[in-house]
């Protein structure tokens, strides 16, 4: 018997889904957000709210992908291309931040423009796997052959997946498990994937 104090949040999306357009959906959306903020619990609820704007999202058969991902890509993230081609973009900025000279790097006079030292490969393997990008399954070898897909020219062949920099022991480890420095490391990362995680307001 389910619990009549407390709507399931399928539910409210579901309903949402039922109505005749992104207006009238509004209401059931507006909802959900404010359940989400008042919980803390916003990660969670962009899963919901995604599902719901993409409902309503005009198709965009006009736009072709930057790169075609492997299956270990999951849902959206693969066969959406306007999310794919996101994708394929922060790969690329995570990269170009790990990769900026150091002479560069002491000039700079932007944030995004200071060399992240301590941004490993495992490190944006953990992110992804946690966030649903990548199915949880995914190896090593698998991770390192999909990011050297992405970057094409701009890394040697199998020069990822044979990278010894990283630890990859930390990618399925829990939480409380590793290091503080390594937590903070995950999480500026994971601010970059933010706009392709984060419905739109």
């Amino acid at each position: 018997m389910p619990n009549l104090r407390e709507i399931p949040v399928g539910f409210v999306v579901k309903q949402a889904k039922e109505q005749k357009s992104a207006v009238e959906a509004r209401p059931y959306r507006s909802l959900l957000t404010a359940w989400f903020q008042q919980n803390h619990c916003e990660p969670e609820g962009y899963e919901a709210l995604r599902d719901i704007d993409d409902h309503f999202a005009p198709a965009t058969t006009n736009l072709q992908p930057l790169v075609l991902l492997p299956g270990c890509v999951l849902g959206r993230f693969r066969t959406n291309v306007a999310y794919a081609n996101q994708l394929v973009k922060i790969i690329r900025e995570i990269h170009r931040r790990m990769n900026i000279p150091q002479e560069v790097s002491r000039n700079a006079t932007r944030p995004e423009d200071i060399r992240q030292t301590s941004w490993t490969w495992p490190h944006v393997m953990r992110v992804m796997k946690r966030t649903g990008i990548i199915d949880e399954k995914t190896t090593k070898a698998v991770f390192g052959a999909l990011i050297e897909r992405i970057l094409g020219d701009k890394v040697k062949p199998n020069s990822i997946r044979r990278t010894r920099i990283g630890d990859y022991g930390i990618v399925d480890l829990y939480d409380y498990t590793i290091s503080k420095a390594d937590q903070d490391v995950c999480n500026e990362i994971w601010e970059l994937f933010l706009p392709l995680l984060k419905p739109k307001d």
